[in-house]
């Protein structure tokens, strides 16, 4: 009795020290796992804490290519010699990153989206590589605020031009077609009405613009950009156009008194999805005088005499483009331009035409690869006529 009386003891004392042990042990918090978000598609999900959708997604491309071309076509379109003094063959590998946040909230729908990329290639403008040497480069592709509610769409930030229409459907990394669209930091209103219509009146800053050339002797104003559009079953057609003031001095660049001109572009855009299974064909003309960055790749907005007296740039594009979905894996594109620019003098007076085509296979998801040739031509009245013409291959993965 005495042996069993000393063992239930032994138990209940060791019993009794392991319960104070446990009630000592720290508490784990529940876990909150990530929820999806399938409220704005696939790839959302709630930030924990928080009622807030965001989307994390991205991209990688890898491109070659090969130019060549006429001498003189450098100075228009390189800045520089083509057969001696750029690198014929270069290749570019860049990646982008994109988050998009989304919330619902009393005041509307509140979106905040950020685009980085970083690309290691060629220096110099057009990727020419003029200094045989490459480098690597970031910029922010987008960076805007919108608020969006029965009122429409408010706009702050860094994003695609009120006055982009279609672009382009190929890749035209070194040669391809005059395509001038691009993004602007923005103030701006969308009104979108029923049945299709919608229309867009923004507060533009023309020296953000990565394609377009700034103010020469500083900016004073932004640009007025708007445009009014119908969409439907069959496509959409879209008219927009920009007020855009230019700011000079009398002897540019030390003069005293400004000669300031008002510039103005204005075009218009179809696009039809037509009855043909899997064909998409676009077309865009174009006029501007004294704000020929919006239309086109080339030319100055105005010329200055040696009074000093501005004389605006007038110019005029059409730009066009057939796709073609053959299978679910395999598509074509076929895009063309044409410019007509007139300066002050002869020399500044040019047309530029081009084409491009190319052929893309997408294996899976997320994956498109495949070659493209491009050539363009320029004739100027001073007596040039210059050719270039270009092969690339690309492969790029979306995530």
């Amino acid at each position: 009795m005495k042996l069993k009386s000393l063992l239930f003891g032994s138990a209940a004392i060791i019993a009794a020290g392991t319960g104070a042990q446990a009630a000592d042990l720290p508490t784990a918090e529940p876990v909150e796992y990530v929820r999806i978000c399938d409220a704005f598609g696939t790839g959302f999900y709630y930030i924990p804490g928080t009622d807030t959708c965001l989307r994390i997604s991205g991209r990688v491309r890898v491109e070659a290519h090969y130019v060549d071309g006429d001498d003189g076509f450098g100075s228009a379109f390189f800045g520089t010699s083509l057969d001696s003094d750029v690198d014929n063959w270069t290749t570019r590998a860049r990646g982008s990153a994109r988050f998009d946040a989304r919330t619902q909230t009393d005041m509307g729908l509140i979106r905040a989206f950020f685009e980085l990329q970083m690309t290691l290639g060629p220096g110099g403008t057009n990727n020419e590589n003029d200094d045989h040497d490459y480098s690597v480069g970031s910029d922010v592709v987008a960076a805007y605020i919108q608020i969006s509610n029965d009122w429409g769409t408010f706009t702050a930030g860094h994003a695609g031009s009120a006055f982009n229409d279609w672009g382009s459907n190929t890749f035209g990394t070194r040669v391809g077609i005059d395509d001038p669209t691009t993004e602007q930091t923005q103030f701006a209103y969308t009104f979108a009405g029923g049945g299709g219509f919608s229309a867009t009146i923004s507060l533009e800053d023309y020296s953000s613009a990565g394609r377009r050339r700034g103010p020469y002797a500083g900016q004073e104003w932004p640009d007025l950009v708007g445009n009014i559009g119908y969409s439907g079953g069959w496509g959409s057609i879209v008219a927009m156009g920009v007020l855009h003031h230019i700011h000079v001095k009398d002897t540019f660049p030390n003069g005293e008194d400004d000669e300031d001109e008002l510039g103005w572009a204005a075009g218009a855009w179809l696009n039809l999805t037509l009855p043909l299974g899997g064909l998409g064909f676009n077309i865009t003309g174009q006029y501007s005088d004294g704000a020929i960055g919006y239309i086109t790749n080339y030319g100055q907005d105005f010329e200055q005499d040696v009074d000093g007296d501005v004389h605006t740039t007038k110019a005029w594009t059409v730009r066009a483009g057939l796709s073609a979905g053959f299978t679910d894996t395999l598509s074509a594109n076929l895009d063309g331009s044409y410019t007509d620019i007139d300066g002050d003098s002869d020399s500044n007076d040019i047309q530029i035409w081009s084409v491009a085509g190319n052929v893309v296979w997408s294996p899976v998801s997320g994956l498109i690869m495949g070659p493209e040739v491009a050539y363009s031509n320029l004739d100027s009245d001073d007596g040039d006529d210059d050719n270039v013409w270009g092969v690339m291959w690309r492969i790029q993965r979306d995530f």
